[in-house]
């Protein structure tokens, strides 16, 4: 048996607005333009790849547009990049997640003969090289917008075939933390299924969870956000007959043409604001050398720490715009940079000992957040009576969530920054 090819591709998104990024950067027409063509970009250099690369077929594991955006754009672009596929002789097979599940689909397109796209019950398609089996392809999609069932225990290994056999399914895989757990499943049910891979969806980050049978999340095709950073993109796969079976090796191809970035600064000791510039133009320009030439646009959160005696300085609102004008320049570059926001978290420059012995309400205040800070339980005490005219509201309480113990220790770093500058350092 020959080696077989497939590239593997999920959570495209298509036409995602971006709508609170659009809104931060209504100035910036070029950043908007890039925006908004983003995840189409991304299908266009998918169906360039495999145009270039010839697999022997492609792959789309769920949520190829998004169900509330209603976007006859997206499937209609993805019609047509399927049309160039049936010219170059690639078949695709498409699996349905939870944000395009099947009822969200438009009836009224008319799919090219190479396309697959799998039902509400598991399906097995055949793939021939020559008149001989090459690959069996099982998969199913989610029927509508909230699949809870295991759909994994569905899929079986087909013994009437002594070829490749792989599933595809949007899912999460347990031990991957994500609030939105659609067709829950093990990997003890992926193994059990006696398939040889399973190209799956629904996890943003990329991931191989298996070597044997191999298992693997490809990532979004473009982030969406700024906690999806890095390239973006899909896999190549080679599978390889052995005598155990078959041995899987997998190359990452870039699509994203926009990556989101968050660049950690520390401004340990920096007294002068021209240094605090330096450094973060340093910075920038080290990340846009570093990133490849598919890249053409970064949009990063800057995040200074460190004790500094600019620290109530930095947290003027004025001196963050005018630091972000002087950085506009990058946005000019190739590629362009844009900043999304810059999170303070420097803290003065003070010994912080000398001050909670003080006999003053400062000191005191500074000694309450040290005991808070080692006692969890008072942290949570003190927080829960602080908080408790918002949670307790009988409105506000529905759209706010209850703090967690790492924001809650943010909080409390904030109230010590909030004291040490209301009552000493101005």
């Amino acid at each position: 048996m020959d080696a077989i090819r497939y590239i593997h591709a999920a959570d495209l998104h298509l036409d995602t607005p971006f709508q609170g990024l659009v809104r931060e950067a209504a100035q910036e027409g070029s950043l908007v333009r890039l925006m908004q063509e983003a995840t189409f970009t991304a299908l266009d250099r998918l169906f360039g790849h495999c145009e270039a690369e010839k697999p022997d077929f492609l792959v789309l594991a769920g949520d190829i547009y998004n169900q509330e955006n209603h976007s006859v754009k997206a499937q209609l672009r993805l019609r047509d990049g399927c049309r160039r596929l049936q010219q170059a002789g690639i078949r695709v097979f498409l699996a349905h997640g939870n944000h395009d599940p099947l009822d969200s689909r438009l009836t009224t397109v008319d799919w090219p003969e190479n396309v697959t796209i799998f039902g509400p019950e598991p399906e097995r398609h055949l793939l021939e090289r020559q008149g001989e089996p090459l690959a069996l392809v099982h998969g199913i999609s989610h029927a509508s917008l909230r699949e809870g069932r295991n759909l994994a225990r569905f899929f079986s290994r087909d013994e009437h075939y002594d070829c490749f056999q792989l599933g595809v399914l949007h899912c999460t895989v347990e031990g991957e933390h994500k609030a939105d757990r659609y067709a829950p499943c093990s990997l003890d049910d992926l193994r059990a299924s006696g398939l040889d891979a399973w190209a799956l969806g629904h996890v943003h980050e990329r991931r191989e969870l298996c070597r044997q049978p191999f298992v693997a999340y490809p990532g979004s095709t473009q982030g969406l956000h700024i906690n999806e950073s890095g390239p973006r993109g899909c896999l190549l796969v080679t599978a390889t007959p052995t005598a155990a079976g078959w041995d899987c090796a997998s190359r990452f191809l870039r699509l994203g043409p926009v990556q989101w970035e968050k660049l950690d600064i520390s401004l340990e000791g920096v007294s002068h604001i021209d240094e605090v510039e330096r450094r973060l133009c340093q910075r920038l320009e080290s990340l846009a050398d570093s990133v490849d030439p598919g890249c053409k646009g970064l949009v990063v959160r800057l995040a200074l720490s460190g004790r500094t005696p600019l620290d109530t300085l930095l947290r003027d609102n004025a001196t963050r715009t005018d630091l972000a004008e002087r950085l506009f320049h990058f946005s000019t570059g190739a590629p362009g940079i844009w900043i999304k926001d810059m999170r303070i978290e420097t803290r003065p420059l003070a010994d912080m000992d000398e001050y909670r012995q003080r006999e003053d309400i400062l000191g005191q205040s500074l000694r309450l957040v040290q005991q808070m800070r080692e006692e969890g339980d008072t942290l949570q005490r003190l927080g829960r009576t602080a908080l408790e005219p918002l949670f307790g509201h009988s409105r506000l309480r529905r759209a706010l969530a209850q703090p967690d113990d790492a924001e809650m220790r943010e909080l409390l770093d904030e109230a010590e920054r909030l004291c040490m500058d209301l009552l000493e350092l101005r």
